[in-house]
């Protein structure tokens, strides 16, 4: 079993397949289609304290919107933090050291951007959707549906990637298996960057794949129920 980041950013033979045009999607999407949310965000020279970051400032901005007390929103965020990226880093040490005032001030930037971004829309907000798993692929932890929008937040120093969009599909497809959440677009938010990307589902399939998003999900599907997957 694989959760959808891996399938996401390993199976490329698949992707070649069944979005063949991915790539030259996401490279319309960063020179045209992309909209300034907010100033950009500096951010630190060691690469998993950019990870600590902007993950800080994600659980902080979720417990916000969950309504956590004020006074837990900082211990649940720091656990919340730890939980994602431990397993993911090889330098434990690193991860675990005090944040800096340099460092809380970017979380604050960070956070301040996502909060704005997610209250101007004006719909109901689910955070860390939870998308049930199928075939091949486990449960896997969305990061936020905001109306029938489902955004992934890339708090990162590089432009969006066609990795970034094959994630959103597969959790798109995914649901349309799980029939759990009613999602009608799909979205791409960088609070680092200060900008993001926003389309209907079905456009975004037939952009990449040339296919209707049904078609595209139930291909997706079946591959990953039948096994037949190669990388």
């Amino acid at each position: 079993m694989i959760d959808v980041s891996s399938f996401s950013a390993y199976h490329g033979a698949f992707w070649a397949d069944h979005a063949p045009t991915s790539e030259h999607f996401v490279r319309r999407i960063n020179l045209e289609y992309t909209e300034r949310w907010s100033a950009p965000v500096a951010k630190p020279e060691v690469p998993i304290r950019v990870a600590l970051v902007a993950e800080l400032a994600f659980s902080r901005s979720c417990a916000e919107i969950d309504n956590v007390p004020r006074e837990e929103i900082e211990a649940l965020a720091y656990r919340e933090t730890i939980r994602r990226l431990l397993p993911l880093t090889e330098d434990p040490v690193s991860l675990t050291l005090p944040v800096s005032p340099i460092e809380k001030e970017q979380v604050s930037e960070l956070e301040s951007s996502m909060r704005s971004f997610f209250n101007s829309r004006r719909s109901a907000i689910l955070t860390r959707p939870v998308f049930q798993g199928c075939g091949y692929i486990d449960s896997s932890e969305g990061d936020i549906v905001s109306g029938s929008c489902l955004f992934e937040v890339k708090a990162v120093d590089r432009p969006f990637r066609s990795v970034d969009v094959r994630q959103l599909i597969t959790y798109c497809a995914l649901n349309h298996s799980s029939l759990q959440y009613t999602l009608n677009a799909m979205g791409l938010f960088n609070p680092r960057r200060g900008i993001y990307f926003e389309a209907p589902i079905d456009d975004v399939s037939r952009e990449i794949s040339g296919q209707s998003a049904q078609e595209l999900f139930d291909s997706i599907v079946y591959a990953i129920s039948s096994g037949d997957i190669s990388r």
